[in-house]
């Protein structure tokens, strides 16, 4: 049933598409070359939105006076937000409140005089419509990624296999001969957003000398999930070694996990739920290390130059995981099961592969690059 509905959409969306035009509605945006006006469709989870900076980044490197415009979801507005490359930010809400928007959105887009549209990852159907509707004159997307609207797009692009997200991003927009040496992603937080997260950390009487290391146990599936009892093994075995204090990161929906975990831990914080996106991410900022299953948050940590500790199974880290990151240790074991039914899966057996002690090892072998901490553990083991 949802197949033949998504395929009436499709016929309805055609009709529509090639009757405008016919009539020529509305006119095509012809990009100049020096004062390109750019839009891109970014509506995904917060890893797949931060893969798109170095393109965004790559667009502003090559037309240092153009327009870049991201279309986003909330979550990715929060992300984007203060990111120097990018001119405006709208937004997309699923569901009636995002569809009502829909005509004021388009209004504000077509102001704006559009080109060309990149198709980053698009959540909804009806967004390649307001990229054809936007009045650019290339739509440019990956070659069946689009939900059966391929024929919305002025350029196709393969989708090479075996290349990380980053990669993929940036070959889109090589079709209009843009490229950058940078691969690393961003996230720019602002004085506001770090003094938040001081005043949180200094309320658990955290400071400035505190040895500070994040665990997050929560994932989207629970097949990404690492085992909560090892986050709490882990954690223990750190303070123990390192006199740190542990903090829990997690949204408002892993927060009764992150409050179990972090009950558990001697002294430990937990902040699921208590800080926005942008606040978590400054106190990961903060941070010495962070321990995390494959995650959005574990992104963040990437972006911010956070010191990491990977954990992945059954998602590859070479599609998905750290690109051209600083400071970033992988602990990743393959599939137990043939076939794997990833996203069905609710008993993650494969991450339970990694043992608390190969965790451990790669988490002080992080903290003790830094020639502070060394110190610090000598004296306390004195």
């Amino acid at each position: 049933m949802k197949v033949l509905i998504n395929r009436l959409k499709n016929a309805a969306i055609r009709k529509i598409i090639t009757f405008s035009q016919r009539m020529n509605f509305p006119m095509r945006n012809t990009r100049d070359k020096t004062q390109s006006r750019f839009l891109i469709i970014s509506t995904t989870g917060i890893g797949d939105t931060l893969w798109g900076t170095p393109s965004i980044h790559a667009l502003r490197e090559t037309f240092p006076e153009c327009y870049i415009s991201v279309l986003t979801n909330p979550v990715g507005f929060e992300i984007l937000k203060e990111n120097p490359d990018i001119n405006d930010l709208y937004i997309f809400k699923r569901g009636l409140a995002g569809y009502f928007g829909l005509p004021g959105l388009l209004k504000q887009l077509k102001k704006k005089n559009i080109d060309t549209a990149f198709i980053f990852h698009a959540s909804d159907r009806i967004l390649w419509p307001i990229c054809f509707f936007s009045g650019a004159a290339e739509i440019i997307g990956f070659k069946g990624q689009n939900k059966g609207l391929d024929f919305i797009l002025t350029k196709a692009v393969n989708l090479q296999n075996n290349i990380h997200g980053i990669e993929s991003r940036l070959r889109l927009v090589k079709e209009i001969k843009v490229g950058t040496s940078k691969r690393a992603i961003s996230v720019y937080l602002t004085d506001k957003d770090r003094e938040k997260a001081k005043r949180f950390l200094q309320g658990n009487r955290i400071n400035k000398h505190s040895l500070l290391i994040g665990l997050h146990p929560g994932a989207q599936k629970p097949f990404k999930c690492w085992p909560a009892r090892n986050f709490i093994e882990v954690g223990n075995i750190l303070v123990e070694s390192f006199g740190c204090r542990i903090i829990i990161t997690g949204d408002s929906n892993e927060k009764a996990l992150a409050d179990d975990i972090a009950s558990k831990i001697k002294d430990a914080v937990s902040a699921a739920g208590k800080l926005s996106l942008r606040e978590t991410a400054a106190v990961i900022e903060r941070m010495n290390l962070f321990i995390s299953n494959d995650t959005g948050t574990m992104h963040i940590s990437f972006a911010l130059r956070t010191p990491t500790v990977a954990l992945f199974s059954p998602t590859d880290p070479r599609l998905c995981g750290p690109y051209h990151a600083e400071s970033v240790s992988i602990i990743e074991k393959l599939k137990t099961c043939d076939p794997c039914i990833a996203k069905k899966c609710n008993k993650p057996t494969c991450m339970e592969q990694i043992t608390v002690e190969e965790v451990v090892t790669k988490a002080e072998s992080l903290l003790r690059k830094d020639d502070k901490i060394l110190l610090e553990t000598e004296q306390l083991s004195a």
